[in-house]
């Protein structure tokens, strides 16, 4: 029986410094993992519907306006555009001139070009990755920002050389990991 004693005595303190462990670990993997937040501006003279995929949907933005969308860490895939020309029910059922997503209001997959696209991707290692794609059309002036940077990518037109015009074409730019950005339709 003695030995069974220093059996359950030796695990007992083993449990809780595993807890302890697990839950600095824990912490410590949480602390890393943040996220971003894009700030999407209109300056258009109209009425845009900013959408972003895989996360945020959609809303609708006055001239001026700003919508603020939160992107969690590790968010891969990630794009914004504008969307014009929209006419939605109170019931978020509609459809968009440009850069439709199904007649949804808010987005859960691409929308149809033309659409200018603020692509990226957050917190993936040491870097986020992020860039303007003109390759399912061009339907707005951008610009695109990270906070920290002082190069703004800019897009006024289909022939936008800061773009991509086709997949895998590689202007690509980075950025410190979980930073914040600018999306501003129709920049002056």
């Amino acid at each position: 029986m003695a030995g069974g004693s220093r059996s359950r005595s030796s695990r007992t303190p083993a449990a809780p410094h595993s807890l302890v462990l697990l839950a600095l670990v824990t912490l410590t993997t949480a602390g890393k993992a943040s996220a971003a937040t894009f700030q999407v501006t209109n300056l258009c003279p109209f009425t845009v519907w900013p959408a972003a995929i895989p996360v945020g949907g959609g809303t609708q933005l006055e001239p001026g306006q700003t919508w603020l969308l939160k992107v969690p860490a590790e968010t891969t895939g990630g794009r914004v555009w504008g969307r014009t020309g929209c006419r939605f029910a109170p019931s978020g059922h509609g459809w968009c001139a440009t850069g439709d997503c199904a007649g949804a209001l808010r987005c859960q997959l691409s929308g149809k070009p033309p659409a200018t696209l603020a692509e990226f991707t957050i917190g993936a290692g040491a870097a986020d990755y992020y860039d303007l794609s003109v390759v399912d059309g061009f339907n707005l002036p951008m610009d695109l920002r990270c906070d920290g940077e002082a190069h703004t990518i800019r897009c006024r037109n289909a022939g936008c050389p800061d773009a991509n015009h086709r997949p895998g074409e590689g202007k690509v730019r980075s950025c410190k990991a979980d930073s914040d950005y600018h999306v501003i339709f129709c920049p002056k």
